[in-house]
């Protein structure tokens, strides 16, 4: 197994990293709160293949430019993979500008490491996955049983079934926090779908007051996609999914706040390499909030119903787009010959199912299924509609119309490789589409934004 060593000293995230670069690239990591902890080990281990690093500030980067000094004079030439937005320039590094972005962390500990996506994919485990204790205070309960380790002779081991799987974990690990168990044990063929569920505890990042807006937009897009995975699975929304969702759906709207115009986003979004739902959400989210604001009923209440139908009106096509990559739209979806016709028939019905969804979210906001049903235009939330009627919900009005500018800004760059927005045309192929009166206020509202 390949060594690391991790300097931080967030409990939380340090666990993250721990168990994904195990499981994923059967890396060991060891933590260290500091870079002459780190100097230390090294000097009585040098058998190190990478060190993983943050640098956000000048005091960082300096000590960081004498750490590589360091490794020069020992003649070790160990790969510095650097985390942040920082301009620190050492030799022999790799520098991902996000450090919540645990895809990147895997694939370029992987080019270190020269593990094939393949090798990744298939790599094998013991019977039993250990994963950091601290990482179980982060769920209620797990899907699998937990198990503790005991040592026998020979480096041999006992593995004891301690919690039982879907029994709420409560105080039961409490013995082994006080006495200072480090790791606790799963079946190795649950650990993927274990620490899909435990990612969540980077949600709790977001109320960091520090956090860069492209930062922001990482976290809150592996928010989407931990509940996505959830809802498959449950096909309902439970208590912690929920904050989940409350906590990237605040986020959202904090970023929409915070960009000073549709341009900025557009670049941002496409910049990060992000699932196409999670993009069309927050780009959908940004014009509806600007044309809510000048509608003359429109209220910040209306805003955040918005906010929360959008969070939810596609999660069921989540995994869908992550199956077939090519696809940039429903249309997409709907006629590409790879896509099988159960997957077609769930996004004939995904704003159904979604509207259903919700109203098992804890105190859902009032009417937001029937928003979320009816963003197609469809009263029965099956299908598209081809002619707009005017006998759904105004909120879903405003959806439609949003989304239909923030799938046409979307599609446009995919076509020409670059950003560009003219309200006059897209005002006019709104207005063509669009021709009952009461989606041309719509219209006129977006028409007096200032994006």
């Amino acid at each position: 197994m390949s060594q690391a060593i991790l300097i931080s000293k967030n409990e939380v995230i340090n666990s993250l990293y721990e168990v994904n670069l195990r499981a994923y690239v059967a890396t060991n990591v060891t933590i260290k709160k500091n870079l002459e902890s780190a100097k230390d080990l090294i000097e009585h281990s040098p058998n190190i293949d990478a060190i993983i690093c943050f640098a956000e500030n000048n005091k960082k980067q300096k000590a960081l430019e004498e750490f590589q000094q360091f490794l020069s004079e020992k003649n070790l030439n160990i790969p510095i993979l650097i985390l942040g937005d920082s301009a620190v320039n050492i030799t022999n590094s790799i520098h991902i500008k996000n450090r919540y972005d645990i895809k990147s962390i895997l694939q370029a500990m992987a080019k270190i490491l020269e593990v094939g996506a393949k090798e990744m994919a298939s790599m094998q485990v013991p019977k039993f996955f250990p994963i950091p204790l601290k990482l179980f205070s982060q769920i209620h309960s797990s899907h699998c049983d937990i198990f503790f380790r005991s040592a026998k002779d020979d480096f041999e081991y006992d593995y004891f079934q301690i919690v039982e799987k879907d029994i709420p974990i409560g105080d039961s690990l409490q013995k082994y926090i006080n006495e200072g168990v480090e790791h606790l044990y799963i079946d190795a063929d649950e650990r993927l779908r274990f620490i899909n569920k435990t990612s969540k505890a980077v949600v709790g990042e977001l109320e960091r007051s520090d956090l860069s807006n492209e930062e922001r937009i990482e976290i809150t897009q592996q928010g989407m996609g931990i509940v996505a995975e959830d809802v498959f699975e449950n096909n309902q929304i439970s208590q912690e999914v929920a904050e989940v969702s409350k906590a990237c759906i605040a986020s959202i709207n904090k970023v929409c706040e915070e960009i000073p115009s549709i341009k900025n986003l557009l670049d941002m979004l496409l910049e990060n390499p992000s699932d196409y739902c999670y993009k069309h959400s927050v780009l959908t989210t940004y014009i509806a909030n600007k044309i809510i604001g000048k509608i003359s009923w429109g209220s910040t209440e209306q805003q955040n119903k918005v906010a929360f139908s959008l969070f939810f009106h596609d999660i069921y096509l989540v995994p869908i787009y992550r199956k077939y990559p090519d696809a940039i739209s429903e249309e997409d979806l709907l006629f590409l010959d790879e896509v099988t016709d159960e997957d077609k028939q769930v996004v004939l019905d995904h704003a159904k199912m979604a509207g259903d969804l919700v109203k098992t979210f804890p105190r859902c906001p009032m009417g937001a299924d029937m928003i979320i049903s009816q963003h197609h235009g469809m009263t029965s939330g099956q299908g598209f509609a081809v002619n707009f009627k005017d006998d759904i919900s105004p909120l879903s009005k405003i959806m439609i119309i949003a989304e239909d500018i923030g799938t046409g800004l979307l599609v446009n760059e995919n076509e020409n490789g670059k950003v560009t927005i003219n309200k006059k045309t897209i005002t006019k192929r709104l207005t063509e589409k669009y021709r009952n009166h009461t989606y041309r206020k719509v219209i006129d509202a977006f028409n007096e934004t200032k994006l």
